[in-house]
């Protein structure tokens, strides 16, 4: 709720409440002012960065892993010496390709979501246990 002082100031309340939009826009705000003040092979330097990072953004994804799967795969990429992100990558060709085909299934490993964006979820435990069955 906005209120004017006596100043002719309005008063927003508690900034910590902030739309993530928001927030997100005074933080690049503050980026480009701490930048602004660097010399400028440094501003050259991170404006590249900041175009990398840009570039590769359709080709990101975020996952949920369970724990023990992330370390798996790290030590597997830091052995094998390789990024994580393409073994990964290279471990799911197969496994989709099979989904789409249906010649693999979800089924037995869907529980109810309490999501409204999702129908289910995946017993990832489950299938943990059977993998690991089958080794």
């Amino acid at each position: 709720m906005n209120k004017e002082n006596q100043d002719g100031f309005t008063y927003f309340g508690d900034l910590s409440e902030l739309d993530p939009a928001v927030d997100t826009l005074i933080s690049q705000g503050d980026r480009r002012q701490v930048e602004a003040r660097l010399p400028k092979s440094e501003r050259s330097r991170k404006k590249k960065e900041r175009e990398r990072a840009q570039a590769r953004k359709p080709h990101r994804i975020n996952l949920d892993l369970p724990v023990d799967m992330k370390k798996r795969l790290f030590i597997l990429a830091e052995r094998e010496g390789v990024p994580v992100s393409q073994l990964v990558s290279f471990l799911l060709f197969e496994p989709l390709q099979m989904l789409e085909e249906k010649a693999i299934s979800l089924w037995g490993y869907k529980l109810p979501s309490g999501c409204p964006k999702y129908l289910s979820t995946l017993d990832l435990e489950q299938k943990a246990k059977d993998v690991s069955w089958k080794t």
